[in-house]
């Protein structure tokens, strides 16, 4: 009886510790306030101060959310509805069309109460009668059902912000698809910048350009490796790859002067509007790009770079140099273009994984035929230093005074690559046929690489190093090993006779 009446004691006194450990524990847990039925964190909460990981954002939802019917699936809100605006002037039989959810007609009404979220219905109520103005007017020609204007939104919201997006378009005027973005700050209501709207998400302003930047040169990569891998003639000047140059350029000119370029979508992902900018409409890159990011990338200059600058002895940080350049050879003929080819599989192999860089290659249209032609017969390896720069080429040549001046070439005017490039043009050194352009936002690098006639070496400006010397080229070219995709490309641009 006395050993069982230790044992009481015992678990008495440890019940007594557990239950006082458990107040005092309660006591230290962070308060859950509870705002306009908008749930937030304590400031106070410790785990956050000590919390020294990536900044990242979770969506903290109101317990009065719920699917807002007629916008994209996964559209939560309890700001947002759908206007219903079938119910405004479209007929009868035609309604049902009108409601779908895909090719549909919904457009938001915002219930916020402030002077943004008025501004805001005031531009919908717009878009609203421009859609009720072309349904009117071509109604007497849709067949059926079908009414041929379509409009759908999309909407997030958390604790911080509502962010919506409308795109609208209609087969009557064939014009491009319209994106209109609003972002509000909760519960005031009030207009915010791209800026405030993915500091939400953890993501600081200058952080913003980059992601774009990277997510557009992935995405073109990515695009062009699925669709136009199999292309084997002069068409690769199509592929998306071949745009990324010219969609940055397009993006720096015009970035600062835009607002309203991002919106959070349904399912909580940034994504940026490339339809105010005038590349989609030429059908170089998307019209809406969801915005990716890699804590473990975001150095601005390119892999490429950084290992040859090491491996021979280059400071990659200093600001004087723009690029690395290497001579790879001739692309006279079938066999000095295998040479050729043979010399640039070497470098991807060890720098790109066997991947084929970009290509910039000095063609004309033929006079007889449709079938351009190769006017270059130099070719070498440009390595930009930063991984997203542009890189561009423009036909020169002679003038009767003896200088050299532009000319117009449709297959390298309207091409800019990103990243390292392999360019086919002339270098002598009485006058070399081509220019390269390097952009890297506002900073713009121009240059013409010669070719001595004498002992046909390169010379190149200051700024662009000669990477030569980065490995020794007679251990590391295997025959007959090179790409056969660009020496398809290649050889089909080569005059015979």
């Amino acid at each position: 009886m006395k050993r069982m009446s230790k044992v009481f004691v015992i678990l008495g006194l440890a019940a007594f510790i557990f239950s006082g450990c458990q107040k005092e524990n309660t006591k230290a847990e962070p308060q859950v306030q509870v705002e306009n039925d908008i749930y937030i964190e304590n400031e106070n909460d410790p785990k956050k101060k000590n919390d020294l990981g990536p900044k990242k954002s979770k969506p903290k939802l109101s317990k009065d959310l719920k699917q807002v019917e007629g916008a994209k699936i996964g559209s939560v809100s309890s700001y947002v509805e759908d206007r219903q605006v079938w119910n405004d002037f479209i007929d009868k039989e035609q309604i049902e069309s009108a409601k779908r959810y895909e090719y549909g007609s919904h457009l938001p009404r915002i219930l916020l109460e402030s002077e943004d979220a008025k501004k805001a219905n005031e531009e919908i109520d717009e878009i609203a009668a421009s859609i009720e103005k072309k349904y009117k007017d071509n109604k007497d020609d849709m067949e059926a059902n079908e009414i041929g204007i379509y409009a759908s939104f999309s909407v997030y919201q958390d604790d911080k912000v509502l962010s919506l997006m409308i795109e609208n378009y209609d087969y009557w005027d064939g014009e491009y698809t319209r994106y209109t973005v609003f972002n509000f700050s909760l519960p005031d209501g009030n207009f915010i910048s791209d800026e405030e709207l993915m500091a939400d998400l953890g993501v600081e302003k200058d952080e913003i350009l980059p992601m774009v930047e990277n997510s557009l040169r992935e995405e073109q990569a990515i695009y062009t490796k699925i669709y136009y891998r199999d292309i084997k003639d002069s068409s690769y000047i199509y592929n998306p790859s071949n745009y990324t140059g010219l969609v940055l350029n397009d993006l720096w000119d015009n970035y600062g002067n835009k607002d309203r370029q991002i919106y959070i979508d349904e399912v909580g992902k940034p994504v940026f509007v490339f339809a105010q900018y005038e590349s989609p409409e030429m059908g170089r890159c998307p019209s809406i790009l969801k915005l990716k990011t890699n804590n473990f990338d975001d150095n601005p200059i390119s892999d490429e770079y950084l290992k040859m600058a090491i491996k021979l002895g280059i400071d990659p940080n200093d600001d004087k140099y723009q690029a690395f350049m290497i001579y790879l050879g001739g692309a006279v003929d079938e066999n000095s273009l295998q040479e050729t080819l043979k010399k640039l599989h070497a470098w991807t192999n060890v720098f790109l994984n066997y991947e084929d860089p970009s290509m910039l290659v000095t063609i004309k249209e033929s006079q007889v035929g449709d079938l351009p032609y190769l006017v270059g017969e130099q070719c070498y390896l440009l390595i930009p230093k930063y991984k997203n720069a542009s890189v561009a080429l423009k036909e020169l040549e002679i003038s009767n005074d003896g200088k050299l001046k532009e000319v117009d070439n449709v297959y390298l005017d309207s091409n800019a690559c990103c990243g390292p490039t392999f360019i086919c043009q002339n270098m002598s050194d009485l006058g070399p046929n081509g220019k390269i352009t390097i952009r890297y936002r506002d900073d713009v690098y121009e240059f013409s690489p010669s070719l001595s006639m004498k002992d046909g070496t390169m010379t190149l400006p200051d700024e662009v190093l000669n990477g030569e010397e980065v490995f020794d080229w007679s251990k590391q070219i295997q025959n007959e090993t090179y790409s056969p995709t660009m020496y398809d490309i290649m050889r089909s641009l080569i005059r015979v006779g």
